[in-house]
């Protein structure tokens, strides 16, 4: 039996092993000169000020990093999850499941905090970047547990009366609600996302006369055009458009509007447009559907493994720390699937950006662009390996080309 918690033990080690040279790959590539396009994004004093706060950002990641390495082979170690489990056995299954997610769930979050705090309150706020007070921190951290405890309680027992009424046929009904579940969360993204943020209307004026009479002139209908108090958190912009059909529901964040230029905006809009008009979101679903049914595959295989509970501490299968398994198991597969659909969805942006341009917003994409890296303290020159990898948009340099010869 402890060949399995070694091979679990030792592949995650591995997994984390490979993440980090990546990462290492990454920070060393910071010392190469700029891409010519990208060198006005920072004059060279706040270049400097930039590759400062990278480096503490960096740092930072970093031990957190090696914390949750450390918590997770003590965890495995020891056999903490099935000790937990026996710990509530004198509960009906249910109640059991529930009570040991919440515990690992606050444990989680309370090693996370630290992290959270001194990002927020010491790195981003000597950077500029923070807008968040402590209240709202906290109860973003508050309503964030609540929704990861009933989130995950929600998968972990559903996969178990899944296949624990329909055995192996479980891997094609689990998949079909998956996917069912994946587009209703993409419908309701704004009310969910009203949890944290407040939508406001968008405003008559010039600016909204602009969005509509893009989306008239390719006959979109849009339900309604709102801003979103991102600006309580951050001085960071984001924009999305979400929704199917024809009825769609536009969302700018009001850091956008209240710091870019009318056409700036519109050009962001015309981007994020673009992804609805060309039904990226739907073009990505068969990836999705291969990814799913992959994950469900791979837990009917663990399921069927009983050495793997039995060699950390279980008696019998447990559906909750199948998942960890599979999480660690899953990994060289998932990275292949994650490659392939950053792939994709650059393929998708570079597709967007090319949209915007056509519609006569090519320069103000590119101003935009400049200034969502600046603000956003984003990495204007990562390494090759890391973009092919984690990158799920272009490089900021590698947008600016393209977006350039579509103008042409």
């Amino acid at each position: 039996m402890i060949g399995y918690k070694i091979f679990i033990m030792v592949f995650y080690a591995l997994k984390k092993a490979f993440d980090g040279y990546i990462q290492y790959l990454d920070d060393s590539y910071s010392d190469k000169e700029l891409p010519e396009n990208v060198r006005d994004v920072y004059n060279a004093e706040e270049y400097a000020v930039h590759r400062k706060y990278q480096d503490e950002s960096g740092r930072l990641d970093i031990i957190q990093e090696i914390v949750g390495i450390v918590y997770t082979l003590l965890f495995f170690g020891f056999n903490i999850h099935a000790k937990c489990f026996h710990f509530f056995s004198g509960m009906n299954v249910y109640l059991q499941y529930l009570a040991v997610i919440a515990v690992f769930t606050l444990i989680s979050t309370v090693i996370a905090i630290p992290f959270g705090y001194y990002d927020t309150f010491v790195i981003e706020e000597k950077y500029g970047l923070n807008t968040t007070t402590k209240k709202t921190f906290w109860l973003d951290t508050l309503k964030s547990l609540v929704i990861a405890v009933a989130l995950t309680y929600f998968i972990v027992m559903g996969i178990r009366i899944l296949f624990i009424k329909f055995g192996n046929m479980a891997i094609l009904i689990g998949t079909v609600l998956a996917l069912v579940l994946v587009l209703f969360l993409m419908l309701i993204i704004v009310p969910l996302m009203r949890i944290y943020n407040k939508f406001t209307p968008l405003e008559d004026g010039e600016l909204k006369d602009k969005l509509l009479e893009l989306c008239r002139k390719y006959d979109v209908t849009v339900r309604k055009i709102v801003v979103k108090d991102a600006s309580r958190r951050t001085t960071k912009s984001n924009a999305f458009c979400t929704g199917f059909g024809k009825r769609k529901t536009i969302s700018l964040d009001d850091n956008l509007v209240n710091n870019f230029s009318e056409d700036e905006i519109v050009s962001v809009f015309a981007h994020e447009f673009a992804h609805a008009k060309y039904k990226h979101t739907l073009k990505s679903l068969p990836l999705s559907i291969v990814s799913i049914l992959l994950v469900f595959a791979s837990m009917a295989f663990v399921l069927n493994v009983p050495q793997f509970y039995l060699s950390f501490g279980f008696d019998g299968i447990n559906y909750m720390f199948a998942q960890e398994i599979l999480d660690v198991c899953l990994w060289p597969v998932s990275t292949f699937i994650s490659i392939v659909s950053n792939y994709f969805s650059r393929k998708h942006e570079y597709e967007a950006d090319a949209f915007a341009a056509r519609e006569g917003y090519g320069t103000d994409l590119i101003t935009a662009l400049k200034k969502l890296h600046k603000e956003a303290e984003s990495d204007i020159n990562p390494h090759p390996a890391k973009v092919f990898i984690d990158y799920s948009h272009p490089t900021l340099s590698q947008r600016i080309t393209a977006i350039e010869k579509e103008a042409l």
